[in-house]
């Protein structure tokens, strides 16, 4: 298995970090968080910055696939509350190769939790995949839409292990599926380019996704 989920699986950063495997040629230093204003990622790029490109492939993103992963350490509700300055990293992989991307900090309230060990009304950041800092421009459209996150959004997560990378200021975790909420419906927000089975914006009963939700308790 390669791409977005091998990584995901590798031991050490990759662990709990990566969302997708990276082709690059540069390294350009170590885990640090930008001072600039968060941005949004946008079509240009800005002057001087190197892009770096996000190479990965999509798995299913329905409820059973989500439920199903075997990688998921952290299953959650929770309200976004606030986003933090981006953050670039970089890290050397097992295999030689160079690992690097640039991620924005999302600080969220945990409403209720279905798997591990996170606590109500506690505050958890989750690293939204792209946006530009220390010089590099990260794209990938493997990852939630930079709006998923505005501040008010009640979102279900699932998500990998909580770590701290590099020099990360805060230990924080990668989501591997991501639902937005929407009155009694969850909109599919796991990929900015649409759902992993071609189900765009796909609004889900929420009733019924939690009653598959039972299973990850009855397992733990």
């Amino acid at each position: 298995m390669n791409g977005m989920r091998r990584l995901r699986a590798h031991s050490g950063t990759a662990t709990v970090l990566t969302v997708v495997a990276l082709s690059i040629s540069a390294c350009s230093g170590a885990g640090k968080p930008s001072g600039a204003a968060v941005p949004e990622i946008d079509s240009g790029k800005p002057s001087g910055a190197r892009v770096v490109e996000g190479h990965s492939y999509k798995v299913d993103s329905n409820p059973a696939a989500a439920v199903a992963f075997p990688l998921n350490e952290n299953v959650f509700e929770g309200t976004v509350i606030s986003r933090r300055p981006n953050v670039h990293v970089t890290d050397k992989l097992d295999d030689g190769s160079t690992f690097e991307a640039v991620y924005t900090p999302i600080v969220v309230r945990v409403g209720a939790v279905h798997k591990g060990g996170l606590k109500v009304g506690s505050e958890i950041v989750v690293r939204s995949m792209g946006g530009v800092a220390d010089g590099v421009k990260y794209v990938t459209e493997e990852a939630p839409a930079k709006s998923t996150f505005a501040k008010g959004h009640e979102l279900l997560v699932f998500a990998g292990s909580k770590g701290v990378v590099d020099s990360e200021p805060t230990p924080a975790v990668t989501p591997h599926f991501v639902y937005l909420e929407s009155g009694t419906s969850l909109v599919d927000a796991t990929y900015a380019s649409g759902s992993g089975d071609d189900r765009t914006g796909s609004r889900l009963s929420k009733a019924a996704f939690k009653a598959k939700l039972r299973s990850l308790k009855a397992s733990s």
